[in-house]
């Protein structure tokens, strides 16, 4: 046998493409299992949820609110426990109240504009979601994550609350059943995520039936708004979709609670993007 030492690769050298495809194959895959494995409940109930709104917004903005005021509860339940934060009660409580607040101030505003008041209930329950840290007894510890998933499950619920006006525009009912089409029938595209051939293309496969969805419901309701209800359901599949892939990796979402707090969080995010096409392509 020779002495001379096994030189390692240069790394200057490229790869061929042989060797690119055995170090693929041997390489440990970025994301954890889970992230690739669709949940059913999550799917389920953003499907229902979907199917919620849209049905209430042909009834009147104020069960709309309401609508969104049980998702925005659904994720003050299951947030702390997907995200694994310290002191979940005070989490959940301080969400809770965000939702009631932020809810009352759609349903108390009549006129234009009509998220006038939402401002000052999200900064009020921020101010909130601070006392609760104050008054934690526990030492106060991860204090800057607990701070900040607080905060941001508030801006989610925010951002769900923009859903409440849009049956206030003209043919605003339409428009937010072509939203909900969208992110209802884009969420089928979730199992896709499990097929390693379509993985990559699951995203660009919900916009497509969203977008899909949307104009259907557009034509089926006699709305004149193809083009705006195409982008109204390419956009609520694409954001749902993406917002559930992200949480996909979390170890918690296993679990039926952390599944449900996943599904309300990627359809309550919707709903400020809906709001701003609604205002300024349909009314």
């Amino acid at each position: 046998m020779s002495d001379v030492p096994e030189q390692a690769p240069n790394p200057a050298v490229p790869l061929t493409r042989r060797e690119r495809r055995a170090t693929a194959q041997h390489a440990r895959p970025a994301l954890p299992r889970r992230a690739l494995v669709a949940r059913p409940l999550a799917i389920a109930a953003t499907i229902a949820f979907a199917a919620l709104v849209a049905l209430t917004g042909y009834a009147s903005p104020g069960f709309v609110a309401l609508a969104v005021a049980l998702a925005g509860f659904v994720l003050a339940w299951g947030w702390p426990l997907l995200l694994s934060l310290p002191s979940p009660r005070g989490t959940s409580g301080v969400l809770a109240i965000g939702t009631v607040l932020m809810t009352g101030t759609a349903l108390a505003t009549r006129d234009d504009p009509y998220l006038e008041w939402m401002p000052a209930a999200l900064a009020v329950s921020v101010i909130v979601a601070f006392l609760h840290q104050l008054m934690r007894r526990d030492g106060r510890p991860r204090l800057t994550e607990s701070v900040a998933a607080t905060v941001s499950g508030l801006a989610i619920i925010s951002a769900g609350t923009a859903l409440a006006p849009i049956p206030h525009v003209l043919v605003g009912e339409h428009a937010l059943a072509a939203t909900m089409a969208g992110l209802g029938v884009g969420a089928l595209a979730d199992p896709l995520i499990s097929v390693k051939r379509l993985r990559q293309w699951a995203l660009f496969i919900a916009m497509l039936l969203g977008g899909g969805a949307a104009v259907l419901v557009s034509a089926l309701a006699g709305g004149p708004m193809t083009g705006p209800a195409a982008l109204l359901g390419l956009m609520a599949a694409a954001i749902s979709h993406a917002a559930r892939r992200v949480l996909a990796p979390l170890p918690a979402t296993a679990m039926p609670r952390a599944q449900l707090a996943v599904a309300a969080a990627s359809s309550l995010l919707v709903g400020v993007v809906a709001y701003v096409v609604v205002r300024y392509f349909v009314a």
